[in-house]
């Protein structure tokens, strides 16, 4: 009798678990901390309780997901954890893929798929020529549905920014789209203040800058995410010493 009111309570609690719902809310905070403590691989497993996560199954918890793993794939690619990077890579674009047939016509679906194509070339050079078009396509479709989208801004910013100009990248207009979709994220400041998205996008706004030789921008830029951001260690211990070095080595 005893065994069989253990099992009962077991299944009790079991049913339980499987049915709580953590708020979207709850979910992109903890990917914010994350993100100012540099701690983005745990992220993880948080996007795979958000997968499993029923209160997610919507399309604003879909979108969270997929850009979720976008962060965290290029973040892999960045850190040179290849093999890490390719893994998750499997499961983000298998997830778009399931996403853009659930909503055909979903600009950030679209967007986000072109830039995990991006980051597959990055993995994959040689895949280039195979899978460059599409990549293209997606981005642009995209653009053309919600040009005034912020995350659809960023993302087709990041396609015009690093594609070579011979392939039509061009970084004055993968800037302009930075710039737009800034000023699309602060028109809703308090609900994009906290955001991983929107503090990448400032960072990626300044290596922009630094990039194109516009060190004194690059410099305000990283100065105005210090002092709204004074957590986010990154941009004081490497970006901001680098930006400085540069400045002083153009002098």
């Amino acid at each position: 009798m005893k065994r069989v009111f253990w099992a009962l309570l077991l299944m009790g609690i079991c049913s339980i678990h499987t049915v709580s719902a953590v708020p979207l809310s709850d979910y992109q905070q903890k990917m914010y901390d994350l993100f100012i403590q540099q701690k983005i691989p745990q992220w993880e497993p948080i996007l795979s309780q958000m997968c499993a996560d029923k209160s997610c199954a919507t399309l604003d918890g879909r979108h969270e997901i997929l850009c979720g793993y976008y962060g965290l794939v290029g973040h892999l690619v960045d850190k040179k954890k290849k093999e890490q990077a390719k893994t998750c890579l499997k499961t983000a674009l298998a997830l778009s893929e399931k996403y853009m047939k659930m909503y055909p016509t979903d600009a950030r679906f679209k967007a986000l798929y072109a830039n995990l194509i991006g980051l597959n070339i990055a993995l994959s050079p040689l895949r280039a020529p195979l899978v460059a078009s599409d990549m293209l396509s997606s981005a642009r479709e995209a653009y053309k549905l919600a040009p005034d989208d912020s995350w659809v801004s960023l993302l087709y910013g990041n396609i015009s920014f690093y594609m070579p100009g011979a392939f039509g990248g061009d970084k004055e207009k993968g800037l302009s789209c930075y710039q737009s979709a800034r000023r699309s994220m602060e028109k809703n400041i308090s609900a994009n203040r906290h955001h991983w998205l929107y503090v990448q996008l400032l960072v990626t706004i300044g290596v922009a800058y630094e990039r194109g030789e516009r060190y004194e921008q690059a410099q305000a830029m990283y100065k105005t995410v210090m002092n709204q951001y004074p957590d986010y260690a990154f941009v004081k211990e490497v970006l901001y010493p680098r930006v400085q070095k540069a400045m002083r080595a153009k002098q």
